[in-house]
């Protein structure tokens, strides 16, 4: 039809923009007291995991946590080791955390950004997807991270009306305003 048009999204992706990066967002679970709750503290504020991960090995081991405590505790201590590289022991906790409580949507997103970061797209984005239906802490790290899923797969639509999406959610929140630099949004006549 005359006059009609459709929007062209076209990825652009800088040399080596969407490499294991520190900006893909992890999510955690704010459950417990003591040295669990001590480790969610960690875990949030994102500075010195190693340390985190010792507070949160400490309460696995010597607290009477609830099912779900133990789940966000593994959750969160898997946020620390993924942010240390340790993506092996990262994955282990996010699937443990996943086996004890699989109402929970944090886990299953932050095993997505572990398999984007080996490579494994399409799993990653079945993780995060799984994630974002459950519900999670913090939805607008659900969808950047699904949007980095689909950029790496070169489905740049949806990567960028994902992105889109965190910002309707948090206007501020700087990983989806970068990435969003990378695009190119033109409107082009439909074809007849």
């Amino acid at each position: 039809m005359k006059g009609r048009s459709f929007l062209a999204i076209v990825g652009v992706i800088a040399g080596g923009a969407l490499t294991a990066h520190p900006a893909w967002g992890q999510t955690i679970v704010s459950r417990g007291v003591g040295l669990a709750h001590d480790c969610f503290i960690y875990a949030k504020a994102g500075n010195q995991p190693r340390d985190g991960i010792t507070v949160c090995n400490e309460a696995l081991k010597r607290e009477m946590l609830s099912v779900k405590d133990r789940a966000a505790t593994h959750d969160n201590r898997g946020v620390m080791l993924n942010a240390l590289g340790q993506m092996d022991n990262a994955s282990w906790d996010f699937n443990e955390s996943i086996r004890l409580d699989p109402s929970l949507g944090d886990p299953h997103v932050n095993l997505g950004v572990v398999l984007i970061r080996k490579g494994r797209h399409q799993e990653a984005l079945d993780s995060i997807n799984r994630g974002l239906a459950l519900g999670m802490s913090f939805p607008h790290i659900g969808y950047f991270d699904r949007g980095v899923a689909y950029e790496m797969m070169g489905q740049f639509r949806e990567a960028y009306y994902d992105y889109k999406k965190v910002l309707e959610l948090d206007p501020n929140y700087a990983p989806a305003i970068e990435r969003l630099k990378y695009f190119t949004v033109t409107r082009a006549p439909a074809k007849s």
